[in-house]
């Protein structure tokens, strides 16, 4: 194979780190964190890069495309227009390096240990499904539309998904994989435990009917097939 030839893997992507950020924007989301993280105005992002405003507002709207940022108005308590805020998202946190190594250890050592001892699949779903159980816990909208609830879960930690409708009802892309290298070198635990999240979730809500994920199976990420999906009034066993 030549230099110029490359491999396309199909599946999803590895979350976009700080690294793969052009060094100006870098600097910008690397400032909204110094400066707390929540809520930065222009004028003070400005006055802590030491640049006029208009120099950060083409990066700021490209951090908010990417999802590192969201934009909302900042109480104050005097006259006049709010100004409007700059606020890191958890995939932020992953960008700038913060999610500690540890949690991405430990989710292999789980799955080691999973092979070693001979488990299977129905204990790495069990897995997921308790991740996926407290995650839905907080939610500030329990109310919301319990797909939406899993695009939020999954979103928050940094898979990108995406809704589509099928022929077979309802599915999730994963665009990328927090996990992808651990997902590779065991697909069979680390996509199980990524299945019973998502299923964890919905059981949450009440409103599973069964889950399918099917990795590497998109050019653009894994599958996830959502069985019919409707409330219950609260958690139910439902096989996967």
């Amino acid at each position: 194979m030549t230099s110029t030839q490359h491999i396309h893997r199909r599946g999803p992507k590895p979350v976009r780190g700080a690294a793969q950020l052009p060094a100006a924007r870098k600097r910008v989301l690397q400032a909204i964190a110094d400066l707390g993280g929540r809520d930065v105005t222009i004028t003070q992002l400005a006055n802590h890069l030491d640049q006029h405003p208009n120099a950060a507002r083409q990066h700021l709207d490209l951090l908010e495309r990417d999802g590192l940022i969201s934009v909302g108005d900042v109480r104050t308590t005097g006259p006049g227009r709010r100004p409007r805020g700059y606020t890191l998202t958890p995939r932020a946190d992953v960008a700038l390096g913060r999610t500690p190594d540890e949690a991405h250890d430990l989710a292999g050592v789980f799955a080691s240990y999973l092979v070693a001892t001979g488990a299977g699949r129905n204990e790495a779903q069990e897995i997921g499904r308790m991740w996926g159980s407290n995650r839905a816990g907080q939610l500030a909208r329990e109310d919301s539309d319990h797909i939406d609830a899993v695009v939020e879960v999954l979103d928050i930690l940094g898979f990108e998904p995406e809704r589509a409708t099928t022929s077979e009802g309802e599915a999730l892309i994963l665009r990328t994989c927090p996990l992808l290298d651990l997902a590779h070198e065991n697909p069979e635990f680390i996509c199980q435990i990524h299945q019973g999240l998502i299923d964890g979730v919905l059981r949450r809500l009440g409103a599973s009917e069964g889950v399918e994920l099917l990795p590497f199976s998109d050019p653009d990420g894994c599958r996830a097939r959502l069985g019919s999906t409707h409330p219950s009034g609260g958690e139910r066993d439902v096989a996967v």
